[in-house]
């Protein structure tokens, strides 16, 4: 079973280099695949707090007439528009103009999209370091980490004893770990 996109941003949000580091190599398989889910998902639920917030507080203001002044408005335009901004907050990482300000719960979004743009940065020295290895410790590690082989499996394809394909997936492991943590934040 693979750990949920929330359960694997938070542990990702609270821990420190060594434990964010365990969290890649544990879910290197899916772990883009599971930042994209929870990007979508946070992006969607920012869209719709927004909505229903704005909502919500037209409906408390709205004494039932419609006054017509002489502004242009496109609201199609602006909705557009402030889904851009929002994407674009999410995506890059970009507070500007308060985007978040009519969410339920803005600083845990801030939190949120701070620690998503961390794992793909993480991510990106992660993956630049396993390409540095070797080419049989690559393809060895790669297939392990990749889940695409067992041990066992890895180990009859190498014609090498299991022990010595665990012996160099433990020196791999110490060489990526080694080699990324220095590049990692500290904190969010």
């Amino acid at each position: 079973m693979c750990i949920t996109e929330q359960k694997l941003v938070d542990a990702y949000a609270n821990g420190n280099p060594h434990e964010r580091f365990s969290l890649i190599y544990k879910n290197y398989e899916v772990f883009l695949q599971l930042v994209d889910s929870f990007e979508t998902g946070l992006l969607n639920q920012i869209l719709f707090e927004v909505e229903y917030n704005r909502r919500a507080k037209n409906d408390d203001d709205d004494l039932g007439v419609r006054i017509q002044n002489l502004r242009f408005s496109d609201p199609t335009a602006s909705k557009a528009i402030e889904h851009i901004m929002i994407r674009e907050a999410v995506e890059e990482c970009n507070f500007s103009g308060n985007i978040l300000k009519e969410t339920d719960n803005p600083e845990k979004h801030k939190r949120d999209i701070l620690t998503i743009h961390m794992m793909r940065r993480e991510y990106e020295v992660f993956d630049s370091c396993l390409k540095t290895l070797p080419g049989r410790e690559y393809r060895i590690t790669y297939d392990y980490i990749h889940k695409d082989r067992k041990v066992s499996e890895i180990a009859e394809g190498e014609d090498r004893a299991d022990q010595s394909i665990r012996n160099l997936l433990v020196a791999t492991r110490k060489t990526l770990e080694s080699r990324t943590i220095p590049f990692f934040r500290e904190t969010i």
